[in-house]
C-alpha cells in the first residue's frame, strides 16, 4: 500500500490530469541507507516482549527493557549503535575498549564479536545487493505481509511499477524481502479485489466496497482510470534482513553492544547498563542543593564542584598565577581552560547563580570531552553512571541519570585514604 508521501508529486503546469505517482526505488540498496531502519525494527519487535509472538527470551537474550531504552529518541542510542555496526563492517574490526589513565579494563570477546559482525554483515550486503525494487507500506499492511496473511499488493500501474515482473525481489520498509510470483493488470481496484480474492489483498476488509475506500485514501478515481491497477502476488523467502540483524544482536550480547556504544567494561560493570539521556544528566545537575531553603539557589553540581577546588596538586587544573607551563598544558585542553578559571573564581563569587553557571559549564565540558563511560556497582550508591576524560577526571550520576552524585578525581588505589588529593 503506497504511503501518503508517495502521492505528493508536483502537478503538471498546463494539464488537469492527475500527477504521476512516485515510482518505487530501483536496483540494489546500500546497507548504509537501511541499517538504521532495520535495527530500529528489530529492537522495536523485541521491546514489545510478550506482546510480540516472535520474541523468545531463550533465543534472544536482550531484555525488552534494554531494547526499549536503546530506542529512546532522547539519547539516540539506536542511531549510534547503527553507526557503530556500519563502521565495524567497513573497517572489519571492532573499536578498542575506551581507556582512561589507571583504570583497568576487561578485554574479552572481541574476536567472537568481530566474527559475528563480519559473517552476518556479509549476508546483509548480499541481500540488499539482490534487491530489484524498494517499496514502502503503512501498517497494518507491513505486518500482514510479514506474517504472510497478505499475499497480494495493489499498486497503481505507473512508472517503475510496470517494470516489476515475476521473479523480481522486493524490499519493503528496508526490512522485509518478498519474491514476486506474478503481476496482473486490472482496470480498477474493484476488479482486482474481486479477481484476487479480497482476503489476500486486504485481510481485515470483508467487502469490495470497503476495500475500494481503502485505496481511495491513496489514489483518486481519476488516476485509477488513467493508469489502471497492478496486483503483485508475493511470497516470503526464508532469508530475511531482520533475522540476520537479530543474529548480530544475539552474537554481540550486552558486552559487544556496549563496546559499539563506547561503554567501558570493568569488574563491577552492570551488563545491561546504558548511558542515560543527556537531558536527564543535565537536569539532575541543576537541581537545588537545598530546595527547602528559600535564600539558597545553589545547585547540586555547584555544591559538588566546590569540594574539588583543593584536591589536585599536580598542576592539571593550572595555578592562580597562570604560569606559562600551565597555560601551554591548557592550550591542549581548550574547554578545561574555562573550567580552570571557573574553579579559581569559585571561592570569590558570592552569587549562587554565578556558581551554578560555572558548574553547568564544567558539566558541559565533561560531557563533551568524555572518552570513558560505564555503568557499574559502587558503594554506597549501588549502580551508577560514570564518565571520565582521558586524564581521569569525571562525574557520576545514579544509573538512570536522575540524581547527580558528584565530580571525580583520577582513580588511584590509595585515593580514598588520601581524600582523593593528588
Amino acid at each position: 500500500m503506497a504511503s501518503a508521501s508517495q502521492m505528493a508529486i508536483s502537478h503538471p503546469a498546463a494539464s488537469p490530469a492527475p500527477p504521476r505517482p512516485q515510482s518505487p526505488g530501483v536496483g540494489s540498496v546500500p546497507l548504509s541507507s537501511a541499517i538504521g531502519d532495520l535495527l530500529r525494527f528489530v529492537l522495536s519487535s523485541h521491546a514489545a516482549g510478550a506482546g510480540n509472538p516472535d520474541h523468545d527470551p531463550a533465543a534472544f537474550p536482550l531484555s525488552p527493557s534494554y531494547c526499549a531504552r536503546l530506542l529512546d529518541d532522547d539519547g539516540d542510542l539506536c542511531g549510534k549503535l547503527a553507526a557503530g555496526i556500519e563502521q565495524c563492517l567497513e573497517e572489519g574490526r571492532l573499536p578498542g575498549p575506551p581507556a582512561v589513565a589507571r583504570i583497568p579494563v576487561a578485554e574479552e570477546g572481541p574476536e567472537e564479536w568481530e566474527a559475528v559482525l563480519l559473517e552476518k554483515g556479509a549476508e546483509l550486503k548480499l541481500m540488499y545487493n539482490a534487491v530489484d525494487f524498494e517499496l514502502h507500506v503503512q501498517e497494518p499492511y507491513f505486518t500482514q505481509l510479514r506474517a504472510e496473511a497478505k499475499t497480494v499488493e495493489g499498486r497503481l500501474a505507473t512508472g517503475n511499477y510496470n517494470r516489476i515482473t515475476q521473479g523480481s525481489l522486493l524490499l519493503f520498509n528496508k526490512c522485509l524481502l518478498l519474491n514476486v510470483e506474478a503481476v496482473k493488470k486490472y482496470s480498477s481496484f474493484s476488479e482486482m479485489l474481486q479477481a484476487e480474492i479480497i482476503s489476500n489483498v486486504l485481510p481485515d476488509i470483508s467487502s469490495i466496497e470497503e476495500g475500494v475506500k481503502v485505496y481511495r485514501k491513496f489514489y483518486t478515481e481519476e488516476r485509477e482510470k488513467s493508469y489502471g491497477v497492478l496486483a503483485i502476488s508475493v511470497s516470503k523467502p526464508s532469508a530475511q534482513p531482520y533475522t540476520t540483524m537479530t543474529d548480530i544482536l544475539v552474537g554481540l550480547g550486552y558486552d559487544g553492544l556496549g563496546r559499539l556504544l563506547g561503554m567501558a567494561r570493568t569488574a563491577g560493570t552492570v551488563p545491561d547498563g546504558l548511558p542515560p539521556p543527556r537531558s536527564a544528566l543535565i537536569s539532575s545537575c541543576m537541581r537545588l542543593h537545598q530546595p527547602n531553603v528559600k535564600s539558597c539557589s545553589l545547585t547540586d553540581a555547584a555544591r559538588a564542584l566546590a569540594k574539588h577546588v583543593h584536591r589536585s596538586t599536580k598542576g592539571w587544573w593550572g595555578d592562580a598565577s597562570g604560569s606559562g607551563k600551565d597555560m601551554v598544558q591548557l592550550d591542549t585542553h581548550a574547554c578545561w581552560r574555562l573550567l580552570l578559571w571557573s574553579i579559581l573564581l569559585l571561592h570569590c563569587l558570592s552569587s549562587d547563580s554565578s556558581k551554578n553557571e560555572l558548574a553547568s559549564e564544567a558539566i558541559d565540558c565533561l560531557l563533551r570531552d568524555c572518552c570513558w563511560m560505564n555503568v557499574h556497582l559502587t558503594q554506597p550508591y549501588g549502580p551508577v553512571f560514570e564518565i571520565r576524560v582521558h586524564e581521569g577526571y569525571g562525574a557520576r550520576w545514579s544509573q538512570d541519570g536522575a540524581k547527580f552524585i558528584g565530580f571525580l578525581e583520577p582513580y588511584t588505589p590509595e585515593g580514598f585514604s588520601k581524600g582523593w588529593k593528588h
